[in-house]
C-alpha cells in the first residue's frame, strides 16, 4: 500500500508500480467510482471504433424484420456519427 496526496486542483499521481501493473500509458482513461468511503479506479476497456468497412453492415438488411421497417444500413452514417 502506498499513500498519495491530493494536489490543489484535485490531481493525484499514480505510483509507478500501479501504472506498470495496469499497463497505463499517457492518454488512457480510468473509470472512477465511489464505494462507501473508498475510491475505486480501473482501466477503461478500449474498443475499436466502428467504421463503414465493418462486416456487420453486410449482414444488416439481409433479412426482413416483422414490422417491415427500413433497413438500418441505409442510415448507418447516423449510427457511426459520420457524414455522408
Amino acid at each position: 500500500m502506498e499513500i498519495i496526496r491530493v494536489r490543489p486542483k484535485g490531481q493525484v499521481t499514480l505510483p509507478l508500480f500501479v501504472r506498470e501493473k495496469l499497463q497505463l500509458e499517457e492518454g488512457d482513461y480510468l473509470v472512477c467510482e465511489v464505494e462507501d468511503d473508498r475510491l475505486v479506479l480501473y482501466k477503461m476497456p478500449v474498443y475499436k471504433r466502428a467504421s463503414f468497412d465493418d462486416g456487420i453492415w453486410r449482414l444488416i438488411g439481409s433479412a426482413t424484420d416483422r414490422a417491415g421497417k427500413d433497413d438500418v444500413s441505409e442510415e448507418k452514417h447516423k449510427y457511426l456519427g459520420e457524414k455522408l
